[in-house]
Formats: C-alpha cells, structure tokens, sequence
C-alpha cells in the first residue's frame, strides 16, 4: 500500500464530509453543516499552510484516513507558541496495521506545534496515548447549578433522562445543586466583547494562566464569528462571561421536541473576586429572565473552580451521584458525560489537573466540544 500524507484543500469538503460518515459518525454535525466545517479547519489567520489544517491518508486518490488539526496561540504564563487540537481521528479498518496511524499524526507532531492536544478522547484510547509518551488528563470538571424555584423542572429532566430510577434520588440530586435565592444585580455591564480586552485584561491574565491564548481575536473568532450558535457577552469593569442557551430537546418517534432551556457557560474571566459576584449576578439574572433552568460549566482552572465554590456554583461530583446529571441535552439523555484528554508537550509548563492551584484555564469551548450534536 504506497499511502501518502498530506493536507486537504477547502474544494475537497465532499469528499472530506463522505469520509467522516462512512468511518466517523453517521450525519455528524460536519457532514451537515460546511459551514461550521470550513470554521473550524479553514482558519487563514492562524493556520501558515495553503490548505484546511485537515490531514488525510491517501492510497491511489482515495481517503483511506483523517485527521482535523485546530491551530490556535499557546499562552504559557505570558509565553506564546502555536498549539494544535486534533480531532476526527480515523483510519479505515482495512488500513490499521502498520504505522499509517502513526504517519498520520505525525502531521500535526511537528516542531511548530507544541503542545498537541486531543480533547474528548475515547476511554478505549487511553492505552494509545500513554504508548505514545502522551499525558492522559483527569475528566475535565463540571460545575451545575439549579435557579431558584426551577427544582421540579430539572427532576423532570432527570426522569426523562432515566425513566426506570427512583423520583426520590432525583429530588436529592437537585435539591444539592439549586440556589436558595438569586444575588441582586447591582451593576449594570455590556452585552458585548469589549474593544479594549487584550490591554484592560488579557495581557493580565495571559501572565497567570496557561492555555489557549484568550486575546480579542480569539475570542471574536470563537464566539462572535459562530456559524450555528449565538453565543452572548457580558462585559463589567473588566471582567467578561461569555454563555449560551440551549434548548432541551427529547427524542419523540425520530423527532426530537422541546422540553426546556437551560444555559452552557463557556467562560468566566472576572477582574477581581468582587466583580466575580457581579458577573455572577448578572448571568443569573439573564438566565432567569431567558426561561433557563439552570446552568453549567466544564473548566479545569483551580482559581475558577474556588470561586464558583464561594458562589454556590457546585461541582457536579460534590453530590455522589453527581455523574448523573444530564449533559447532552439534543436529544436529552442520561450518558457519561465526562471529557478526557490527552496532550503532548515538550515545553515545561504547569500540570493540568484538578487542583485548586491549577493554572490552566481550559474550558469546554476549547476545541470543538462545545459544538451542535
């Protein structure tokens, strides 16, 4: 088999889209969406190749394997580098002896990407990675919390989550996870990605934290420049959240109807603790005032994970059935929802973990987690 490696041009998205339906997932969200497709892995102003930053193998000019890179800016406590998410890592089961997986890689495991990342790996993978000289990751944390007064509406998207467990558990879980009352909000912020991020805050950051570097252009392309979803902005004395809302849909005869709302914070970068509460306030309110049920959010970093503590924003496994939250919510179901990962880094840098101390900040967004079913 004289396989050969190479990139893939934007014109070649049919072929790309037919490759991850037949090996990937059936009518997965980048076989119905090029749009989205394109977003992610056509990114001119990062990405230095003449190509989607899309790696295939190829045997007689049919795709026998692929591999998505998602290049973004590396932030090591004020250092940058160029990173790589890869993502969509298949090899056709005719083609898996021998070292094309390996080649396959290889793409993206060069000098000019450090570190690699794969978040969202399969639980069956793990051994792959740990061959590899990889870093396999602890579940990336979740954080839940129920608004005041939505206790019965959760329990009922417990139950039709699982429809055969006792009611009883269900009201215990929630009851853990919801808020006696909602903060008043006494600062009126905006509803917008400030100008003046990377000097007002992010230079700031970038020199306490490690991960993707979260200047403005980052954030515009991440969230402002969405495809498919509406992500929202709230701004206040310089600090920033950035959520979503998401309807909750259950299967119904192939279908899938709505049952609720609830929202998916994907980031919480306060100024201070006090602006923390601020933030917090405000989000509550906008979640109240949008028919949400509640809120969560997935992050690794230690500082973040203390505050929303102090707020009453509950880890998930602070309850011991915790797990049991819902996380896909189109359609509602009750499967695992942890994220694991793995990374390769050459470059010293702080452990990513679930310390309190972590200085990662790594939130669902990073990658394409947080993307449509």
């Amino acid at each position: 088999m004289a396989v050969e490696f190479r990139y893939a041009s934007p014109s070649e998205y049919p072929q790309l889209a037919k490759c991850l339906n037949d090996y990937w997932a059936v009518n997965h969200i980048y076989v119905r969406s090029e749009p989205l497709f394109q977003w992610t892995f056509n990114r001119a102003d990062v990405w230095e190749h003449d190509s989607l930053s899309f790696s295939v193998a190829e045997d007689k000019g049919e795709m026998v394997g692929i591999l998505g890179g998602i290049p973004f800016w590396f932030n090591n406590r004020g250092q940058r580098s160029k990173g790589v998410w890869i993502a969509n890592y298949v090899i056709r089961p005719d083609y898996r002896k021998g070292t094309f997986a390996l080649q396959l890689l290889s793409q993206f495991r060069k000098p000019e990407f450090d570190p690699v990342i794969a978040f969202g790996i399969n639980p069956a993978t793990v051994s792959i990675y740990k061959v590899l000289r990889g870093e396999v990751l602890p579940d990336i944390p979740r954080h839940f919390l129920v608004l005041p007064g939505a206790a019965a509406r959760v329990e009922r998207l417990m139950s039709l989550a699982y429809p055969d467990a006792d009611s009883g558990e269900h009201a215990a879980i929630v009851k853990h996870f919801e808020l006696t009352s909602s903060p008043a909000v006494n600062s009126s912020g905006a509803r917008e990605l400030p100008g003046d991020w990377d000097e007002a805050r992010w230079k700031a950051l970038a020199a306490e934290t490690v991960g993707v570097a979260r200047d403005r252009a980052y954030l515009k392309w991440r969230y402002q420049d969405h495809p498919l979803f509406e992500y929202r902005f709230l701004s206040l004395e310089d600090g920033l959240l950035v959520w979503r809302l998401e309807t909750i849909r259950k299967a119904v005869d192939g279908r899938r109807e709505d049952v609720d709302r609830i929202g998916r914070l994907v980031e919480f970068l306060p100024s201070s603790t006090q602006n923390a509460k601020q933030l917090f306030a405000a989000l509550l309110s906008e979640l109240e005032a949008n028919g949400a049920v509640g809120a969560d959010y997935y992050g690794y970093h230690g500082p973040t994970g203390r505050l929303f503590d102090e707020l009453g924003f509950r880890r998930a496994l602070s309850h011991s059935c915790g797990a049991k939250l819902p996380s896909r919510f189109q359609p509602l179901d009750g499967k695992d929802g942890g994220i694991m990962s793995a990374m390769f880094i050459s470059q010293k840098a702080a452990p990513c973990n679930t310390a309190a101390d972590c200085p990662w900040y790594w939130t669902k967004s990073d990658s394409d987690q947080d993307r449509p079913n």
